[in-house]
């Protein structure tokens, strides 16, 4: 089976040695409430605590998904998949992943779908059916230099695929992939997967190009907002998503338009109207959708930025909407989940309201308009819902009675709105929900590990938990409670110190530990020789041939232990901090790659933030190339 059609994406982030990625660490020192009740072995300093992803989610629950074998391309692949779900895992034989890491793989992966479709308001064409995700190199999956994840079509089929490469030594090295079960069911791959979901997203519809997959990868991920990611405008996109970048400091383009421009493409190729082959909508199509949502002619832009000589398209006639005559336009958003949000956990079998709040952002006055099922699982006996007659900019809620279902796990759905004529608009309304079988019998543990588990004074080490099943209540004695779901935390033992996990459910009780020895024969903790260096640090050239630019960051250490480090770009992008771990002392390497494509100068800062905070030392670079 070969491949018809492929994207090959060279992501921003590669961190080389033993990392775990973070959402920015909230560090305790002095006698604060976080710090005030440690347990004897602690200083003040204490634990680091790291905060879960920058997933809006809870780390979903892992269960065991169904196993089978297919062929693929002539060769045998286990194959996961959960009867109904648009999402099935193949690792070709023999799998060197364990059955347990595949199955967190699959619950991360459901979520981060959700996550996708959630920000763009639409998901991957019903046409494609199920997608497969493959987890290693095959026949298919083959994997080119520099090549980080992979969208393509098989031959002849309409069926979507994406490679991930997670077996692969330089891609298990990234924090974003699943080193241990509990970081993939916590982080859903997200980074690599995410990104190709986007242009499994537009496959079909349109162009599958960076200029809408960065700003909708970035937005979502970026929960917190703290790298402006909603403005088109931001330096970040400048080198990744040219088009975007341009018509926002040209035109005034908004996140919220290129949203907008998304459902106007999806519209057309529902409706049988795109230009190209299949119902594809065309780049001239593109143009007349921007002329009709900024008021204003951007055909300069394509041309500035040399799309139109790319994809001669100079000669195209403008083209001018069907529906752009319309007395008045559906449209919808999402203000937010007013009830049950994303990643809520219920009991099975428990049953809930499910209520969104939207916004009619359209000139149309919403008259009949129903909210209907779409995809996933309904949860429900309606299939459709009337919504309260809403008036063009006023807000209303919609709420479907709902079932959690009986068996414990991820589950997702997905609801439109439909005018009273039929025709589905605005953005996809869906629900991620994990479901618990309920606490009845002795908690069990999955895993309580200290790394590393030796270290001298003033070092830190992390502890980290899997997920613990059966439990009310998890906490690590005298530290307090910590999540059963899986989590880390960097603590600072004075001396060789014993921590004790335990877990209870209704009058059980189960306790392990884990102990972090302190060797008082190895020296204080220190860190020197901080660099940063940047490969290319000067280029010129074609921009076909550039492959980024590779930061390294280098520090010696004088014993075992692990420190906490991040990021910083000339472009305003802070790269969340991450952790690494290390058993000796030595000479030690982290790795990052910003994926420019363009002329660009600047620089990447690396920074040492705990046990001691460091100066941060810069690589500076300069990119100058054409495209032609």
């Amino acid at each position: 089976m070969l491949i018809l059609i492929s994207i090959s994406c060279n992501l921003h982030a590669s961190l080389a040695g033993k990392t775990a990625a973070t959402g920015g660490p909230t560090i305790s020192t002095g006698t604060s409430a976080a710090t005030a009740n440690v347990p004897s072995g602690l200083s003040l300093y204490t634990a680091v605590e790291l905060p879960k992803s920058s997933s809006r989610f809870p780390p979903p629950p892992i269960t065991t998904i169904p196993k089978s074998t297919v062929e693929l391309g002539g060769e045998s692949f286990d194959a996961y998949q959960i009867p109904g779900d648009r999402l099935r895992v193949v690792c070709k034989q023999p799998c060197p992943l364990p059955e347990r890491l595949i199955d967190a793989v699959y619950a991360g992966y459901k979520v981060t779908i959700q996550q996708d479709v959630r920000t763009a308001g639409i998901d991957i064409l019903d046409k494609w059916g199920a997608m497969d995700i493959h987890l290693n190199r095959d026949s298919t999956c083959r994997r080119l230099e520099v090549e980080w994840g992979l969208t393509f079509q098989y031959s002849g089929v309409d069926r979507l695929g994406i490679c991930l490469y997670l077996t692969d030594p330089d891609i298990l090295s990234d924090p974003k992939a699943p080193l241990a079960p509990e970081s993939a069911a916590r982080s859903g791959g997200i980074g690599v997967l995410a990104h190709e979901y986007l242009h499994a997203v537009l496959w079909g519809r349109f162009a599958s190009t960076h200029d809408f997959v960065y700003p909708i990868e970035y937005k979502t991920q970026d929960t917190a907002n703290t790298g402006d990611y909603g403005n088109l405008c931001n330096p970040a996109y400048q080198g990744i998503a040219p088009l975007t970048y341009q018509l926002c400091k040209d035109k005034g383009f908004t996140f919220d338009q290129l949203i907008q421009s998304l459902s106007d493409i999806d519209r057309l190729y529902q409706e049988g109207k795109g230009d190209l082959s299949g119902g594809t909508v065309g780049y001239n199509q593109y143009l007349a959708i921007l002329n009709s949502i900024l008021g204003s002619d951007v055909l300069q832009v394509f041309k500035d930025i040399g799309y139109m000589k790319i994809l001669n398209y100079e000669g195209t006639a403008a083209y001018t909407l069907p529906f752009a005559n319309e007395s008045c336009t559906f449209r919808a958003a999402i203000v937010r989940d007013a009830t049950i949000p994303l990643g809520t956990t219920l009991d099975v079998n428990a049953p809930f309201e499910k209520t969104w709040r939207i916004k009619n952002t359209g000139s149309c006055a919403w008259d009949g308009v129903q909210l209907v099922y779409a995809r996933g699982e309904a949860m429900s006996t309606a299939n459709s819902v009337p919504v309260a007659a809403t008036a063009a900019g006023a807000e209303t809620e919609v709420t479907v009675p709902m079932t959690a279902p009986a068996d414990a796990g991820v589950h997702t759905g997905e609801w439109r709105l439909r005018t009273s004529s039929g025709r589905d608009f605005g953005p996809i309304l869906n629900l991620t929900l994990y479901t618990r079988p309920g606490c009845s019998a002795a908690p069990q543990f999955s895993s309580f590990a200290a790394d590393p588990p030796m270290i001298g004074p003033g070092a830190l080490s992390m502890l980290s938990w899997g997920q613990v099943t059966n439990v009310d209540k998890l906490e690590i004695a005298g530290i307090g409670p910590v999540d059963p779901g899986g989590d880390r935390l960097l603590i600072q033992p004075d001396h060789t110190t014993t921590y004790t996990l335990r877990a209870t459910c209704g009058g059980k009780k189960v306790e392990t530990q884990a102990t972090v020895t302190v060797d008082e024969s190895l020296p204080h903790f220190a860190i020197s020789n901080i660099t940063a260096s940047a490969d290319p640090a000067k280029f010129s050239g074609s921009c076909g041939d550039l492959k980024g630019v590779l930061f390294t960051g280098s520090f010696v250490s004088n014993g075992p232990g692990v420190v906490l480090y991040g990021w910083r770009r000339s472009d305003s992008k802070t790269f969340t901090s991450a952790v690494y771990i290390f058993d000796k002392a030595g000479a030690h390497s982290l790795t990052v790659n910003w994926g420019l494509m363009s002329s660009f100068d600047g620089w990447m800062e690396f920074k040492i933030l705990a046990p001691v905070e460091s100066d941060a030392v810069q690589a500076n670079f300069s990119l100058v190339c054409s495209l032609f």
